[in-house]
């Protein structure tokens, strides 16, 4: 879970829009499945990462889901999600500050 620490604020979501109401906590989810990729020419097995984040209304706050071969993970996928968008929150909304909850 991502906390705005500074109280709800509306949040830029690029540069041109921006949340249609206050947020104060963001959910971060994710879904891995399989699927491949070819190497060589040659259909390979891979891990994918489905994630997304929404707020209190589960609206999702970029409107869209990013996809990322699981190799890219060193660890916790959750944590290092979070940690993810909250760097991409960061850049599009530097006065506010973002707390990852999570306990690991």
């Amino acid at each position: 879970m991502i906390k705005v620490k500074n109280g709800a604020a509306f949040l830029a979501t690029s540069a041109e829009t921006q949340t249609s109401h206050k947020v104060e906590l963001i959910a971060v989810t994710y879904q891995a499945y399989l699927g491949s990729k070819d190497v060589d020419g040659v259909p390979t097995p891979q891990g994918y990462i489905n994630s997304w984040i929404t707020d209190e209304n589960n609206n999702n706050v970029f409107g869209g889901v990013n996809t990322q071969e699981d190799t890219e993970f060193l660890g916790n996928i959750l944590n290092e999600l979070t940690n993810q968008y909250i760097a991409d929150l960061k850049v599009l909304n530097p006065s506010i500050t973002f707390e990852n909850t999570l306990n690991v």
